[in-house]
């Protein structure tokens, strides 16, 4: 049998894992409906930026694609792939009307421009000709003219208008960039309804043709992804800022690498398209049901009926941070670890926010990888600026479909006094990390250092789990303060003897650390290799754990998403055992476990155990030293691991089945809320003067 898996095909596998969620009837209804919002933006994602890629290899004739699979050519992986992708498609659309009953039930009504009752007539017309009339692109398609640049990620609505003597096209622009694609209508009795807003527009083609002179006409949706991959020139006349802001326009005019439309489409009108959009051969079309573009769903509008959505937690406010007068002296005295969205982001908000104003702090730097559209964290550097603090931001411009946001942020922070580090030519800088200079005081540290699992970002914070350091201790900080050197200076070699540091020895540290769980196996001494990754690909990797296996040593994995390694393999991989967590939030954390003869070894890191984020990106892994935070991360991996109610076990059938044993039920997600809380609750209070 095959020895690993395409990394695609177990990409779309994680994806029917998110369908698995919807499916559920212990998932809230609405949180149902979500989750078909995050599948249907995975496979977006999936398409413009997976697929793209394999399709340029196809259409280039090259050898750009990487397929771990080395006796698959790249047109049988297409073929794999648009076969999966049409069956995930047909129960996608079983489920949405499904869920759509399950709605009616609870009162809640998706009504369309034909069932619409007569007493919400004003109410659409009024929000048609005040809203959306002026917003709404109308574009008139002739076979002499050139089609309009179709937008990525957008929708519209195919039009065919006839009359006796012949049939003409037309492209609605559907301005979900503008409004919310769901209307909430004004409730009347228990009944609330909702439309979406193409629905309201279908109602309102007679309005909008009106200039011509048809005896038939209808509207059909029908979405574009384009692909994403921005072309780069190599102009050395022009700044890193100026060709990613060229590149995004470019990205806009992408070629079309998927086409998916309501199947109700009229064959003329599609071929129409088709010739217009120069789909070709390798292209995907999926037919589909009336309504696209479903990502939207993740916003569904609040209609105040919390028992059918996930209650909501309150997150934990450590009282390690508490008990002190200010964050510098909490941080000098003791390592903190915040795991959000359990424990309150807030804490290093407020941290960065008392560094933008304190008199003593000289010096902030910070990676930026995504940051919110209006961002707290952007906010305190700019306010820190201002207050004569010496800041840096290295700000990656290329972090994918966040590239324009970080454009706008890199002027704005630049013209607040800012120095903005564009990344490192050639490589990604995926490291979450910052750095905080403070003048003596007695009894403070100098330095403090921060590193993370994942963005500094407010809003994801909240429904992505993922640990934040926050030290003082001097074999970190100085460390941290060598990488940032390494941004203003990347023709310096830096050694690391606490950080592992990709691409300089990240790779060489963990093949070191297997092969020593190797050897401590065969000495007898306590061996055993732990996981926790969104990704595990990198072959050199997979085959040494591979080894470990087969040496006798215990291997845990939790791998959210894809999972190239085949466990459970006699004489393979017996001793590897792998689950994958899907929840109510998002698993983002990355961290690695060696137990290295009884003196565990713990880093929680940005990289997974890919080649791009071993060899071609920035990432920094962070080891715990605190006994008591060590204790804390390896207590929640072993919750993850152990979870039996939302864990579906990597297997060699390639199942997605989810993990039964005999034992007590154990979510894991709500488990960890539960052991921090506690953790949280028995924390020592006394004996500190504030």
């Amino acid at each position: 049998m095959d020895k690993y898996v395409n990394r695609e095909t177990s990409w779309l596998r994680f994806n029917a894992r998110v369908l698995q969620e919807v499916a559920d009837p212990n998932v809230p209804l609405l949180e149902r409906l979500r989750f078909m919002g995050i599948y249907s933006n995975n496979l977006d994602e999936f398409y413009s930026v997976r697929y793209s890629a394999l399709l340029r290899s196809i259409q280039l004739k090259s050898k750009g694609y990487k397929n771990i699979i080395e006796d698959q050519s790249d047109e049988e992986l297409i073929e794999e792939i648009n076969e999966i992708v049409g069956v995930q498609r047909n129960e996608y659309d079983r489920l949405y009307d499904e869920i759509l009953m399950e709605l009616e039930q609870e009162n809640i009504y998706f009504i369309n421009d034909e069932n619409i009752p007569k007493e919400y007539l004003p109410f659409v017309a009024q929000y048609f000709n005040s809203e959306l009339s002026h917003s709404i692109g109308v574009y008139i398609l002739q076979q002499k003219l050139k089609a309009p640049s179709i937008r990525d990620g957008a929708f519209y609505l195919a039009v065919k208008f006839s009359n006796s003597e012949k049939a003409n096209y037309a492209l609605i622009d559907v301005p979900v960039h503008i409004f919310p694609r769901f209307v909430k209508l004004p409730k009347i009795g228990e009944n609330q309804y909702v439309m979406y807003i193409e629905d309201i527009i279908r109602f309102h083609l007679d309005e909008i043709f009106k200039a011509f002179k048809y005896d038939f006409i209808e509207a059909h949706s029908i979405k574009i992804t384009r692909d994403s991959e921005l072309d780069m020139d190599n102009d050395l006349e022009n700044s890193l800022l100026e060709k990613v802001a060229r590149s995004l326009e470019g990205r806009r005019k992408g070629e079309p690498v998927r086409i998916v439309y309501d199947r109700e489409l009229a064959t003329d009108t599609l071929e129409f398209l088709m010739k217009k959009l120069h789909i070709d051969d390798y292209d995907s079309i999926n037919p589909g049901g009336k309504y696209h573009n479903k990502r939207d769903l993740m916003q569904f509008p609040n209609i105040d009926r919390k028992d059918l959505e996930y209650e909501k937690i309150e997150p934990i406010v450590l009282k390690s941070i508490q008990k002190y007068k200010n964050h510098f002296k909490a941080i000098s005295h003791e390592d903190h670890l915040l795991y959000a969205p359990y424990h309150d982001y807030s804490v290093f908000l407020k941290f960065l926010r008392e560094a933008a104003i304190d008199p003593k702090v000289t010096k902030i730097k910070i990676t930026i990888y995504r940051v919110a559209t209006e961002s707290q964290v952007m906010s305190a550097l700019i306010n820190a600026a201002r207050n004569g603090k010496k800041v840096t931001a290295v700000l990656e411009l290329r972090a994918r479909f966040d590239e324009a946001n970080n454009v706008k942020w890199s002027k704005r922070l630049q013209d607040a006094g800012v120095n903005v580090i564009f990344g490192v030519p050639g490589l990604k800088v995926h490291s979450k990390i910052g750095y905080i200079e403070r003048l003596p005081e007695a009894g403070m540290a100098t330095g403090y250092a921060f590193i993370s699992t994942g963005n500094f970002h407010a809003g994801t914070a909240k429904i992505y789990t993922d640990y934040t350091l926050l030290t003082s201790q001097k074999e970190i900080t100085d460390e941290v303060q060598q990488v940032f050197k390494f941004f203003d200076a990347n023709y310096l070699v830096q050694s690391y003897e606490h950080l592992l540091v990709s691409p300089i020895h990240t790779r060489k540290k963990i093949i070191k650390f297997i092969k020593k769980e190797i050897k401590n196996q065969r000495k007898g001494l306590p061996a055993g290799i732990n996981l926790k990754l969104n990704s595990l690909s990198d072959r050199e990797i997979i085959d040494l754990l591979y080894k470990a296996s087969d040496e006798g040593v215990k291997v845990r994995l939790v791998v959210r998403g894809i999972h190239s390694l085949i466990p459970g393999v006699m004489g393979m991989s017996e001793n590897i055992e792998s689950v994958s967590v899907i929840d109510k939030f998002l698993e983002h954390p990355r961290l690695y476990w060696f137990k290295n003869g009884g003196d565990d070894r713990v880093f929680i890191s940005s990289a997974d155990m890919m080649e791009r984020n071993l060899d071609y990106r920035v990432e920094v892994a962070c080891p715990i030293y605190d006994p008591n935070l060590k204790k804390m991360v390896m207590d929640t991996f072993d919750l993850s691991f152990n979870d039996n109610v939302k864990a579906r076990q990597h297997d060699a059938d390639f199942s997605l089945d989810y993990r039964v044993n005999d034992l007590p039920s154990l979510r894991s997600q709500f488990a960890t809320y539960n052991y921090l809380h506690e953790l949280n609750e028995k924390y020592e209070t006394s004996s500190v003067n504030n």
